[in-house]
């Protein structure tokens, strides 16, 4: 069962990695002496420490506003069950099928205050033009909410999956012993679904690492770039320094490597379950 994961871990994951720290000690233009040096010179970059920071900051909001809606809205789903629920699953899922292009001229026609649908809900904010959305000091807030809406159907589904495979027996022991269900979805749903939880924030952390496109189109402001915008420092349109470039690359890649290496069996269990009950 384990060997077309492994091959392709090794294939697409590791043996790239190594290929790229390979080529770091030959010589480039940052780095003429060549040698390891080059790491520490990507680490000492003004813009690494930075870009860093940026994308921690990110995390902070977006990874524990993901994994509130999700697991509230999963609830929602799992606690009453009509004729309409599928067609609601589907509603989840229908903004991870926009393209990242059409997605932000989606959202933009969303927070135009002179042509949103949501216009009345604005005005009630105060917001009357679009200067007073499109500020520097916001867009962490708007990539936050955007990003949210566009993945976060997927993980509202595996939330609701792994509620439907804890047992009938179960649930209905609690209610016999009175519990509500708040009791019932804190005190027996909620450590149930510890795996699918630490599923959802991996991966929800992986994606806000890797953030790319919104930071590309949005952000204009060197000091708010996010990591994989920084790395473009080391490509121009006229040459790559490969050297610098995969040193970076490695170096951005390991954290996220041993993040997923501490959270495995949690992430396994987490996008298994709700496939039996």
């Amino acid at each position: 069962m384990l060997a077309p994961y492994l091959f392709l871990l090794i294939a697409f994951g590791l043996v790239p990695l190594l290929m790229a720290v390979r080529e770091v000690p030959g010589e480039s233009l940052t780095n003429p002496d060549g040698g390891w040096d080059a790491f520490k010179i990507v680490v000492q970059d003004f813009r690494f420490p930075q870009a860093v920071k940026n994308v921690l900051g990110f995390m902070a909001i977006y990874v524990p506003l993901t994994l509130v809606l999700v697991i509230v809205m999963a609830l929602m789903l799992d606690v009453r069950h009509t004729k309409w629920s599928k067609y609601l699953r589907m509603a989840y899922i229908i903004p991870a099928s926009i393209s990242g292009a059409v997605a932000v001229l989606v959202w933009w026609a969303i927070l135009e205050p002179t042509i949103s649908p949501i216009k009345s809900i604005l005005s009630l904010f105060g917001i009357e033009s679009a200067t007073q959305i499109w500020q520097t000091k916001n867009l962490v807030y708007i990539i936050a909410i955007m990003t949210f809406f566009t993945i976060a159907g997927n993980w509202i589904l595996i939330q609701y999956g792994s509620l439907q495979s804890i047992s009938s027996e179960i649930i209905e022991a609690a209610r016999v012993d009175g519990g509500s269900d708040l009791t019932l979805y804190r005190s027996v749903a909620a450590p149930l679904l510890k795996p699918g939880i630490a599923t959802v924030a991996v991966f929800t952390a992986l994606g806000t690492w890797n953030e790319f496109l919104l930071a590309m189109i949005y952000i204009q402001n060197e000091s708010y770039k996010t990591i994989p915008i920084g790395l473009l420092a080391y490509s121009s349109r006229y040459s790559t320094d490969y050297q610098m470039l995969f040193a970076a690359l490695t170096v951005v890649t390991i954290p996220m490597i041993v993040v997923y290496l501490v959270f495995n069996r949690q992430i396994v269990a987490g996008l298994t379950e709700g496939s039996l009950k």
